[in-house]
């Protein structure tokens, strides 16, 4: 079987494409008996000879998350030419908040365009994503909620974010003083922080142990609304995929807030990340997380439940991270992408088989 991949991400936020479409695709081509290949969606769209060539001799066509005119066009194409369309996404477009970069695009339909102008989209995005889901044979998403919510669109799948291991056997910690909280993310997590309470809760930590430190990586926004002193704070701007794993080995706790229903739908991933590299997290109380229920520790949305525990993971540090090199790591190595892959494939051979029929 061949899958091909076509990914949204431009290199500047490569991320979402990495989960969804890289990873899986180097663990197809290790086993020797499938094939993967990755396709932008610009090549898919336009169908260049890279896209030709690639789609041409293909089974599945896996297309991510950019569901607009000239891509549902090419879907149609290959949909015609006997491909199996799976259609993955990972974020809940149709509830995006305010407070989200991309609100402007999905929620109001407007499009900027050099030189700032927004235009009005028509049809609106999100009606052209609907569109797109239909077309496909189905869809996969790394969320069980956001699957729920798109069930009368079409066949919506389960399939989990895994990790690549190997990305994080080698990343040694670096050497500090005190107790660093660390958290890793884009601007639009900048609501999940001033909602749950953690924005509060980090100030008071900081102002009953001078001895903490949080360290915010990549969102700037984030980083500039946390009130903590500047001394207590540390900013570590975007990274590439490969050298995040070293980033996360400088964090003695991970944090992993969340609110409101758009971050429902979120992944798994924040809190997997920190139990491969054996850091005791603390997240908000969430379906995002509900199947990692009693590897870290998960609090109410309040100032207060978040201080309370944060508190007592910094005054015992020790015992925390003893812990989270225990079961919490051993059940995340299990999540690795290649003892999981023929998972992977079986979804994938499932959808072909009944889009043939």
């Amino acid at each position: 079987m061949k899958i091909v991949y076509v990914y949204a991400d431009k290199p500047g936020e490569w991320n979402s494409s990495e989960w969804r479409c890289a990873i899986p695709a180097r663990s197809i081509n290790q086993t020797g008996r499938h094939k993967a290949e990755l396709i932008s969606i610009q090549d898919f769209s336009e169908n260049t000879l890279r896209a030709q060539k690639a789609c041409s001799d293909a089974d599945v066509l896996v297309i991510q998350r950019k569901l607009y005119g000239p891509v549902l066009a090419a879907i149609q194409h290959w949909k015609a030419r006997d491909k199996a369309i799976v259609v993955d996404f990972d974020n809940a477009y149709q509830l995006i908040p305010e407070t989200h970069p991309d609100y402007p695009f999905w929620a109001l339909g407007l499009e900027e365009r050099p030189g700032g102008e927004r235009v009005k989209l028509d049809p609106a995005p999100l009606k052209e994503f609907q569109w797109g889901l239909r077309l496909a044979h189905a869809v996969t998403v790394p969320s069980k909620r956001l699957a729920d919510d798109w069930q009368a669109y079409a066949n919506v799948q389960y399939l989990p974010n895994y990790i690549e291991l190997r990305n994080y056997e080698f990343a040694c910690a670096e050497a500090h003083s005190g107790v660093v909280i660390g958290w890793g993310g884009s601007a639009s997590h900048a609501g999940s922080f001033a909602g749950s309470g953690a924005f509060t809760a980090l100030r008071n930590v900081c102002q009953a142990r001078p001895e903490v430190k949080i360290k915010i990586c990549g969102a700037q926004a984030v980083f500039e609304q946390l009130p903590v002193p500047a001394n207590q704070k540390i900013f570590q701007p975007w990274v590439e995929y490969t050298r995040w794993p070293q980033m996360l080995s400088s964090f003695d706790i991970g944090l992993a807030p969340l609110f409101g229903e758009y971050d429902q739908r979120r992944s798994w991933i924040k809190a997997l990340e920190y139990m491969v590299m054996k850091i005791p997290w603390v997240a908000s109380e969430s379906p995002a997380y509900n199947d990692l229920r009693g590897y870290g520790w998960m609090v109410k949305n309040t100032a207060g439940a978040w201080e309370r525990v944060l508190l007592d993971m910094v005054d015992n540090f020790e015992a925390y991270k003893k812990e989270a090199a225990g079961e919490a790591f051993v059940f995340s190595i299990g999540q690795n992408i290649d003892e999981n892959i023929d998972a992977v494939l079986a979804t994938y051979a499932s959808i072909y088989e009944k889009a043939l029929v």
